[in-house]
């Protein structure tokens, strides 16, 4: 009969001494391992602590995705970005969408003398060179003649940037994002929509597309912009109701321009609460435009100011709209229409 030497593990026949260690076997009482070896030693508490390492890296690179996948939907959701596509295909398109808009009346603009450039702190850059106060807003004769460019632009050898705020009747509008959708360059967001105009002649021109303000400045001594149309809050005379518009110069390569727009809304606006307080939204947008092809963006401004001295901010060219019945019952909206003159 053979057994094993309770100390050294070596098999041989039955004997009261181990042949291999000497050790008195019928004797022999071995030492109890302390009890951390023991509970490292155990199977299931082995198995366990893999499962908790396996669970903890597991949950820490599901709680990193998710992480990734915030940021990405977050910046999808705040920026959107858009190139060029000048083919006159797109543009028979926006011109059916838009011929089928009737005519308007058109009500007579004032000049309005416009803020000075300053820094642009949402793109993190330096103080742009002042620029030149913009012009008078187009006259309603000027409007009413379709067959007159509505980009009447001075011809100097600079290239400009020239934005159009203007009220869009709700069906013309539809037309208009019918005509960016078929560009493949048009994005929809909760609150505010933006694309690509295959022509922006045509959509500027259209019936019902009644220009509010024209802001034309030249991109030469400069590759920042900024401007501002609003009024001082009267509780808080630090704050300005309004909309402030930034422009940042990308490129301008091949008679095609590439920046960054972002418009800032200043308002005051029902809280989570239910009161009316001031509250601050940006709009941002990346494009690409040149040839015929021009920019948009809609859903900007909401219909009423809930201001006591609205008077005084529908005074200002870009705010006239706050008067429309049109718009303060959803059929139309304010767009703003960006294009660009590469100049002489």
């Amino acid at each position: 009969m053979l057994i094993n030497c309770p100390r050294c593990g070596f098999q041989q026949p039955k004997d009261k001494y181990c042949a291999q260690c000497g050790v008195d076997m019928e004797n022999f009482k071995p030492t109890t391992p302390p009890a951390w070896k023991r509970i490292v030693g155990n199977p299931l508490v082995q198995l366990s602590v893999l499962v908790i390492v396996a669970g903890g890296v597991g949950i820490t690179l599901y709680q990193k995705g998710q992480q990734n996948l915030e940021r990405r939907v977050s910046y999808l959701k705040s920026t959107v970005q858009i190139n060029s596509t000048n083919n006159s295909a797109l543009a028979e398109v926006a011109e059916s969408a838009t011929s089928e808009e009737t005519p308007t009346d058109q009500a007579s603009q004032t000049p309005q003398q416009d803020a000075a450039d300053g820094v642009v702190t949402a793109y993190k850059v330096a103080a742009p060179a002042a620029a030149p106060t913009a012009g008078p807003s187009p006259t309603s004769a000027a409007l009413d003649d379709k067959n007159k460019d509505t980009r009447s632009l001075a011809k100097t050898g600079s290239p400009h940037l020239v934005v159009y705020y203007a009220e869009v009747s709700r069906g013309s509008l539809n037309g208009l994002y019918a005509a960016s959708r078929s560009t493949g360059q048009f994005m929809n967001f909760n609150d505010y929509s933006a694309g690509i105009v295959p022509s922006i002649r045509r959509a500027l021109s259209a019936a019902q597309t009644k220009i509010l303000h024209k802001e034309d400045r030249p991109l030469e001594n400069s590759k920042t912009l900024q401007w501002s149309y609003g009024l001082k809050d009267r509780r808080d005379p630090s704050v300005e109701i309004g909309l402030t518009t930034f422009f940042e110069l990308s490129e301008i390569d091949n008679n095609n321009l590439r920046g960054n727009l972002e418009i800032q809304r200043t308002w005051k606006e029902p809280s989570v609460s239910g009161t009316l307080e001031i509250q601050r939204k940006s709009f941002p947008a990346i494009f690409e435009i040149g040839g015929d092809t021009g920019f948009f963006m809609a859903g900007v401004l909401p219909p009423q100011s809930n201001l006591e001295n609205e008077d005084e901010l529908t005074a200002i060219d870009v705010f006239k709209i706050l008067r429309s019945p049109q718009f303060r019952s959803g059929d139309s909206e304010l767009v703003i229409f960006v294009e660009f003159e590469k100049g002489n």
